[in-house]
């Protein structure tokens, strides 16, 4: 997965988890850890502290418009390390609890998911 989409993946799934009263206080902290990197990134990008926190806010897996509205964003800004490495966290905390998180991958050629895996394609 790029960095762009595992950032907006762990938004999404966070949200989702705390919407649904599964987040643990481990974390909730670590999506609110994500959200200020995002909103630091954003803002150091050019973008307005409130609209980035706008952005990242409305990212909660219901509002496509807003989803691919961060998705440019962050594409624009490039992911630093420490934003990356806190998605990852919050995917990992959020896999270790045991909560479920959905993969929209529309446009995929070839999906693998799953540890531990094998995969050969081959296009024509």
């Amino acid at each position: 997965m790029d960095p762009v989409s595992l950032v907006v993946t762990a938004l999404e799934e966070g949200a989702k988890a705390g919407l649904a009263g599964t987040a643990t206080k481990l974390i909730a902290d670590a999506y609110d850890t994500l959200k200020g990197l995002v909103v630091k990134l954003l803002h150091r990008n050019g973008a307005g502290e409130d609209t980035s926190r706008a952005l990242v806010e409305q990212t909660n897996g219901t509002a496509a418009d807003s989803q691919a509205a961060l998705t440019a964003q962050l594409t624009a800004a490039g992911v630093d390390d420490p934003t990356l490495q806190a998605a990852q966290q919050l995917l990992d905390l959020l896999r270790a609890s045991g909560t479920k998180y959905s993969i929209n991958a529309p446009d995929a050629k070839g999906l693998l998911i799953g540890d531990h895996s094998t995969q050969h394609n081959t296009f024509n």
